[in-house]
């Protein structure tokens, strides 16, 4: 079992989102996302599917079907081969679980 304090690996860059890992197993990737107002993250997650939680900020989602706006709390879930971005309108941070094929 791994219990981690989320406070402990926040980090923030002016130049790119920061992406954390705290877990990495052959089953699951879970990572801790920070992104500064205006950053974007999940582009390069196509493949895969991906569960996110938004811990703390607003932003929104950009799928092919449009925009959405995500603040904390909410649980996004997306399917392997379906486009995504995520787009913070202020500091956020998210849990993001990362399934990969198989």
């Amino acid at each position: 079992m791994g219990e981690f304090n989320l406070e402990e690996f926040i980090n923030f860059s002016e130049k790119n989102a920061v992406s954390t890992s705290l877990c990495d197993s052959q089953k699951a990737c879970v990572n801790l996302l920070c992104l500064e107002e205006g950053q974007t993250a999940l582009e390069d997650t196509n493949d895969r599917k991906v569960v996110v939680i938004i811990n703390t900020g607003c932003g929104s989602v950009v799928t092919e079907e449009g925009t959405q706006d995500v603040e904390e709390g909410t649980l996004i879930l997306f399917e392997s081969g379906e486009t995504r971005l995520l787009k913070a309108k202020t500091k956020l941070t998210a849990l993001m679980t990362v399934i990969p094929k198989g």
